[in-house]
């Protein structure tokens, strides 16, 4: 299938389409760290960690076009948790995309700081961001155009619509209203959104809001997410494809010594279900 007009595929959302479509997965393994709940046989420790993700690494990065460690679940390891994200980004290579999944916003100056250390220090190839803010304060954020930015559009938890969902003036919602804006800012084709695949027809008024503009679905599993219906609502032409987040229930698929290839499984039935979910 052919890039849309003006989507080059030198862009994020074009490497990205190419890359899941050489692979046949649109799969992205979540890399949530919880010491606690590492498999039998591993120390509750940074060490056993570092074992466990590099093994899940080495058994998936085949099956998975990116990997998203969420970000906080490091930092609250202090300096070992960001040795760890560094031996992620080692283990993945050019094996996968990388996600950091921070979905930082703030003032200008403070994303700069952010860009710095997402970009430069762990150098991910992408990174969730929050477009509260507005243009001026995530530009640092999303001025490179080989480096993807997906937006927290629409989130999966149940409070969402505390703010999102809040009608506008123009009878939409406020989160269609900022879909709307985030596609002014995609002039480089590197956007993303993150939209709840809770929300499957959420993510079929986005999908028409952002053509060109690849969604992250986080959700599906132990939040109850629906991956076909979110998979049929969501893929368009190229690059509008749709990454389904592996959560919780893959990472943790297994408590015993088979938990890497466990992970694997999983994944993989993921990836057979979104190819079959696909419209024609």
């Amino acid at each position: 299938m052919k890039l849309n007009p003006g989507r080059s595929a030198d862009t994020f959302s074009g490497r990205l389409w190419r890359e899941a479509e050489e692979k046949r997965s649109w799969v992205c393994l979540g890399l949530d760290l919880d010491l606690k709940r590492l498999p039998a046989g591993l120390r509750k420790s940074p060490e056993g960690g570092r074992e466990f993700l590099l093994e899940v690494v080495d058994a998936c990065a085949e099956a998975v076009v990116a990997f998203k460690p969420n970000v906080p679940f490091y930092l609250a390891l202090g300096p070992d948790g960001l040795q760890l994200l560094r031996d992620v980004r080692d283990a993945v290579g050019d094996r996968a995309l990388l996600i950091a999944d921070n979905k930082v916003g703030d003032v200008a100056d403070t994303s700069e700081r952010y860009a710095s250390f997402l970009f430069e220090y762990l150098e991910v190839d992408a990174i969730t961001f929050n477009p509260w803010g507005g243009r001026d304060a995530v530009q640092p954020l999303i001025e490179r155009p080989d480096r993807g930015a997906f937006a927290w559009l629409r989130s999966s938890n149940p409070g969402a619509d505390d703010l999102q969902g809040l009608p506008t003036g123009h009878g939409d919602p406020v989160y269609a209203r900022l879909a709307r804006r985030l596609v002014e800012w995609n002039e480089l084709g590197n956007l993303g959104v993150v939209v709840g695949a809770t929300r499957p027809d959420d993510v079929a008024t986005v999908r028409e809001l952002t053509p060109g503009m690849p969604i992250l679905a986080p959700g599906v599993g132990a939040q109850g997410g629906a991956l076909e219906s979110t998979v049929r609502a969501g893929f368009g032409p190229a690059p509008e494809g749709v990454l389904v987040n592996a959560g919780r229930s893959a990472l943790w698929a297994s408590d015993g010594p088979d938990y890497a290839q466990a992970v694997r499984m999983k994944v993989e039935e993921m990836r057979s279900a979104i190819e079959e979910a696909r419209p024609d």
